[in-house]
């Protein structure tokens, strides 16, 4: 070994650019000895630092958490471990646990201080040991280390919140929501948990836009909150948002579940103008929306709605019509014997008034000896209304079905059905189709009314 060609980088040494190399001379032993002590010298440093951090690293990871402090000592540089080092203390029961646990964590954030992890663990320790000023601080150093994070305004909002500093709660909160609309749910329970103040919550927290709106009902409908809701879907309207049939009918359907008849015709009439839905006005005065079958179903609020299930088949039919431009036709599949009753309408009605109920079916080799009718009674009082037409079975023209029907003291709605009734016969299952127009009930004149059905 005489030389050793020695690389140097022209970047670093730019004087040196024009060398490709440093030539060393090792024919001297005193030269061959020094550069071997650099040599060793240096694998000997790197595989100490090497080692050590292997060694800081192994320890940290160790299921023995007396080991987890040594890692530090090692490695005081790592954030990491401080924070691993801080988190455990939380957990401790010792008076001396959270204050040991917040000195590491601002160790760590000392380290680290462009970590907004860091920063948010350091808060939440402060706020467990009940230091709101300093949690605070520490929420701020993590929003500006991370200004676009939902999650860390989503945290600094919940513990503004429980601070009771409401106004600024809710912008941390409005702030997280336009980076994640998915936690609109979750913001409207922590807003409403810490002040149930709805017209504060949809001003100040909820950004005006249609899929937090709709979260928002979402949420007050599953708690059967209508009053809140209504608040929702009155502030939805003022601010002219973009609203649908189907975001607007579970709001309709919750008030007519709840019996509170004026305000659900009162948002059905207000979700038929702002969706631009057909209004479906019935003829001569009829109450029964889309009584013609003229658009497709809401499929709930006071619009037909038809519930799936095995063997039957709904749609509509262009080509064959009592009136009007189509009907609606169901094909039963002859699969089952049938108990049913899918198909129906909610209609607004007035107590004690008489209504006449009327309906056009044609069938084709509808079988079995039990056959299609209509079913009129009050879901809410059924002891009060209970009345059905006659049954259509077999192949028949367009054939008329009607009844009389008087509502009671306290019917403020009546359920329309489609009704078939299982067969006791042996050869029982329902086949067939049964086409269906101009359905219509009709309060019939004053003079009448309070008469027997």
């Amino acid at each position: 070994m005489d030389q050793v060609l020695v690389p140097l980088a022209s970047s670093a040494i730019p004087h040196l650019a024009r060398f490709p190399s440093m030539r060393i001379d090792l024919n001297s032993t005193p030269l061959r000895i020094c550069f071997l002590g650099v040599i060793l010298l240096f694998s000997g440093t790197l595989t100490f630092f090497s080692g050590k951090a292997l060694l800081a690293a192994h320890w940290n990871a160790a299921s023995n958490s007396e080991l987890w402090p040594r890692s530090v000592r090692l490695e005081p540089g790592n954030a990491n471990y401080w924070s691993h080092l801080g988190l455990s203390r939380q957990w401790e029961l010792s008076p001396g646990g959270i204050r040991e646990a917040i000195r590491e964590l601002e160790l760590a954030t000392q380290v680290n201080p462009r970590s907004a992890d860091l920063w948010m663990e350091l808060a939440d320790a402060f706020q467990a040991s009940g230091d709101p000023i300093h949690a605070q601080e520490a929420y701020e150093r993590a929003q500006r280390s991370y200004p676009i994070s939902s999650e860390i305004a989503w945290r600094y909002g919940s513990f503004l919140l429980y601070e009771g500093k409401l106004p600024d709660g809710y912008a941390q909160i409005r702030r997280a929501l336009l980076v994640d609309p998915s936690l609109t749910s979750n913001a409207i329970s922590e807003c409403w948990q810490s002040d149930p103040n709805v017209p504060a919550i949809l001003n100040k927290a909820l950004p005006a836009k249609p899929e937090y709106y709709q979260g928002a009902m979402d949420f007050f409908l599953s708690r059967n909150l209508l009053d809140p809701a209504l608040a929702v879907w009155d502030r939805e309207r003022a601010l002219d948002l973009p609203i649908t049939m189907s975001a607007a009918i579970p709001l309709i359907d919750a008030l007519i579940d709840q019996d509170r008849v004026a305000e659900a015709r009162q948002t059905w009439q207000q979700a038929l103008e702002a969706a631009h839905w057909p209004q479906g006005a019935g003829k001569d005065g009829s109450l029964i929306f889309n009584g013609g079958f003229e658009h497709d179903f809401a499929n709930g609020g006071y619009d037909w709605r038809e519930v799936a299930t095995n063997g039957v088949r709904f749609d509509f039919d262009g080509l064959t019509a009592h009136s009007g431009s189509r009907s609606l036709r169901i094909q039963f599949e002859g699969t089952s014997n049938l108990d049913f009753h899918n198909l129906f309408q909610y209609v607004p009605v007035d107590p004690g008034t008489r209504y006449h109920f009327s309906a056009y079916l044609r069938t084709e080799g509808v079988s079995t000896d039990r056959g299609v009718g209509f079913e009129i009674f009050d879901p809410r009082h059924p002891s009060q209304v209970q009345q059905a037409t006659s049954e259509v079975l077999g192949t028949n023209p367009w054939t008329l079905v009607q009844a009389d029907v008087v509502t009671g003291p306290e019917t403020h709605f009546l359920k329309i059905a489609v009704k078939r009734l299982p067969s006791w016969k042996f050869d029982n299952k329902l086949s067939g189709t049964v086409w269906i127009d101009d359905v219509a009930l009709t309060p019939m004149s004053a003079a009448s009314r309070g008469g027997a059905g």
